[in-house]
């Protein structure tokens, strides 16, 4: 490589490259104290910084160069010469040695993270419609982790690798993780140069006995389109963040209905694979449109299951949404992982309800999400995210054929409910006014119906039904109408009064698109004494729906 420039081998680039191996082999010790300092100094805290060079970096040699040049200085300042052969590959013949390593020490999350920044950079607009969330490191080893319980020396696809942030844990896993990335590992995506940086990132990784592994690699990486290339290698099973972007019907696929991208990919997958790991939204646990989707998982897949994560007061997708027009720029989605198998020899559904936990417990929460599954009976119309604790109750309600809808007059009445519909922690059904944007109104036939439903929405089983069967960003009109309404529900007067007074002195506000939306948010020991007046053997489980957390301490 004549235009590289070369650079004296000083100190400090030793003690990157030595930095660089502790990340790749983790149980090395350092040997310093000094390099243990400048580990800690220049790890994860510099992505807004780089994100800036790569702005310039851009504006001055383009896109592609920008990224090759990344990647040049990163090979570079590893001074290796097992990795010398990489720098003679064509797509360097035009790189540059940066004045400082952009990737160093940066995790394949974080590069995944720096490598959308630069598209969104490069094309706002297209990336804002592309609804990609790259898979933190954290989640990427959950999901990689669960390809243990599936059998193994099979063969594994990435079908979006984008730069392979999941593929990475996958291969690290494995007892020989290079002969798992030569053999049995295949990653396909329509971004050549994503494909390229994965490609060239793996074999500073994994690359071991063998001399050549970035050419032997090659035919691993395949630039495709995934839903519609007509030849596509075998494979056994899949590992895939699919992209979540509303697009056209496509009758191409069962799922056409549901209009969204990882609905094609999750079916392809289906048709395709002996089973796969997944991280997409929830939604397909209840959307009517996703009604087919859970249809294919059931008839194919004999193992399954589902770990949901709410979006508060932590989220599975950490950083920003690049791209995004929306003020809102926090990535919010509301993910589930799914685990599927077609072949068991003890078939069953399992999934968690809804999941929160606060920040400072993102680690323990992930280590132990298989605590939440519940054994549950899945249909078509229904994968309800519920909790062992109120499976029992689940199931006696789902026997009442009452529900609200029973209750409400499609004319109005004196009898009128005002429900805000954007729960987060609570929901309210209110007799008084309030000042907001979002909400429906109810009308019932008489006091005692009038009565029955203002207790029972202001408890916590409203709420939890809305999370069994929803969790969105609003409660629809079709989950509220369709609670059931056991029978014997005790209306006490006194009850009612105190839900009547607690509006009165517990207004909250909460600024949404720069406008105050009031609510009424009832004290925790006011629902405790609704959950224990109306469903006495299940109140402790109820009250806890509301907590910022489901790891008690």
């Amino acid at each position: 490589m004549s235009k590289l420039q070369q650079k004296h081998r000083n100190t400090e680039t030793l003690m990157i490259r030595d930095s660089y191996q502790q990340y790749l082999f983790p149980d090395m010790p350092l040997i310093t104290s000094k390099r243990e300092f400048l580990h800690k100094a220049r790890s994860k805290t510099s992505l807004g910084l780089q994100c800036e060079k790569i702005n310039i970096l851009i504006n001055k040699i383009g896109f592609e160069n920008a990224w090759y040049s990344i990647l040049a200085t990163h090979i570079y300042q590893l001074h290796q010469s097992p990795f010398d052969y990489l720098l003679k590959q064509q797509e360097f013949a035009n790189a540059v040695i940066l004045d400082s390593d952009i990737l160093y020490y940066l995790s394949i999350g974080e590069i995944a993270t720096l490598y959308e920044y630069s598209l969104s950079y490069l094309n706002r607009n297209k990336r804002a419609q592309e609804g990609q969330y790259f898979t933190p490191d954290d989640v990427a080893q959950v999901m990689a982790k669960r390809s243990l319980f599936f059998p193994p020396d099979k063969i594994w696809v990435d079908p979006c690798s984008g730069i392979g942030n999941l593929s990475f844990w996958l291969i690290k896993l494995q007892s020989n993780p290079e002969s798992f990335l030569t053999n049995q590992l295949y990653l396909i995506d329509k971004d050549a140069l994503a494909l390229f940086i994965a490609r060239t990132l793996f074999t500073l990784s994994f690359q071991n006995k063998s001399k050549n592994l970035f050419i032997e690699i090659a035919p691993r990486f395949i630039v495709a389109d995934f839903l519609f290339a007509s030849e596509l290698p075998a494979f056994d099973f899949a590992i895939l963040n699919p992209p979540y972007v509303e697009v056209e019907s496509d009758n191409r696929f069962k799922t056409a209905k549901t209009r969204n991208l990882y609905a094609y990919f999750l079916e392809r997958v289906i048709n395709l694979s002996r089973g796969f790991v997944s991280i997409t939204p929830q939604t397909f646990t209840h959307g009517q449109r996703f009604k087919t989707l859970r249809q294919l998982l059931i008839e194919n897949m004999k193992d399954i299951s589902i770990y949901c994560f709410d979006n508060v007061p932590d989220t599975i997708f950490k950083g920003i949404k690049f791209g995004s027009t929306n003020t809102n720029k926090t990535n919010s989605i509301r993910a589930s992982i799914t685990v599927a198998k077609s072949e068991s020899k003890f078939p069953c559904f399992k999934i968690t309800p809804l999941l929160r936990w606060r920040t400072k417990e993102r680690k323990k929460i992930l280590e132990s999400i298989d605590d939440y599954l519940t054994n549950v009976e899945p249909s078509v119309d229904i994968f309800p995210k519920i909790q062992k604790e109120l499976l029992y109750l689940y199931y006696e309600v789902k026997k009442v054929k009452k529900t609200l809808v029973n209750l409400v007059s499609t004319n109005p009445t004196q009898y009128k409910l005002v429900i805000p519909t954007t729960p987060r922690y609570f929901i309210s059904a209110l007799r008084t006014e309030v000042n907001r944007s979002s909400f429906r109104i109810l009308y019932f036939y008489n006091k005692k119906d009038y009565d029955l439903a203002y207790i029972l929405l202001n408890s916590s089983y409203a709420y939890w039904w809305w999370r069994i069967n929803d969790g969105g960003m609003t409660i629809s009109e079709k989950t509220l109408l369709s609670l059931p309404i056991p029978d014997n529900i005790p209306v006490n007067s006194q009850l009612i009064s105190k839900i009547e007074q607690s509006e009165l002195t517990n207004r909250v506000f909460k600024k949404n698109a720069g406008k105050n939306n009031e609510n009424v948010k009832h004290k925790a020991i006011l629902i405790g004494e609704i959950n224990q007046t109306l469903f006495l053997d299940f109140a402790s489980a109820l009250n806890h729906l509301h907590n910022n957390s489901v790891i008690t301490i």
